[in-house]
């Protein structure tokens, strides 16, 4: 029996429109786990990238367009339908490299059309408490950031902290996923 997880955690900003820059959506960070289960082994990846104010704001979906692999994988996502597909999508149409929102946008449909489990269904979907929450009240390691703390790491470029809050967030995803089976 082979089995294959891909498990994806995003950080990203509304910025308004600001003189005759428009509003914009920005992703400013991804965590991907992958998770490989054979013949009762598993392999497991984590990476996560993260673009701030003086990155081109285009690197993250990049990135991300080669990490979300399609086909017989199991996407999970927290959230799903009214929060990370829209917020990827705005992203995708106010990049300002069309080539790559388009590339990203390609990969990302070729990933939903697969098997998407949304973790935030079993704590009551849309209507489920934040991520942070659930991962506080299961016991599991989190880092919190409001987005006041996500917009402050965005301007002051701390990758460190965007990516460890993504990455705790991704593995949070799968460790309550994991706990359910």
């Amino acid at each position: 029996m082979h089995q294959r997880y891909t498990v994806l955690a995003t950080a990203y900003l509304t910025k308004p429109k600001l003189g005759p820059t428009p509003a914009r959506t920005l992703l400013i960070g991804a965590a991907v786990l992958h998770v490989e289960e054979r013949f009762g082994a598993r392999a497991v990846h984590l990476d996560a990238h993260s673009t701030l104010t003086t990155d081109n704001p285009a690197d993250t979906l990049a990135w991300l367009a080669s990490e979300i692999w399609g086909g017989r994988r199991t996407l999970m996502l927290w959230r799903a339908e009214d929060i990370v597909v829209p917020s990827l999508i705005a992203a995708a149409e106010d990049a300002a490299d069309a080539a790559i929102a388009a590339q990203f946008l390609r990969e990302f449909e070729k990933s939903l059309t697969g098997h998407v489990i949304d973790v935030a269904d079993h704590f009551g979907r849309a209507k489920a408490t934040s991520l942070d929450a659930v991962l506080h009240e299961a016991g599991l390691p989190f880092k919190p950031m409001s987005r006041q703390a996500l917009d402050e790491a965005y301007r002051t470029s701390c990758h460190g902290d965007i990516r460890e809050h993504l990455r705790l967030r991704a593995l949070g995803i799968w460790r309550l996923w994991a706990r359910r089976q």
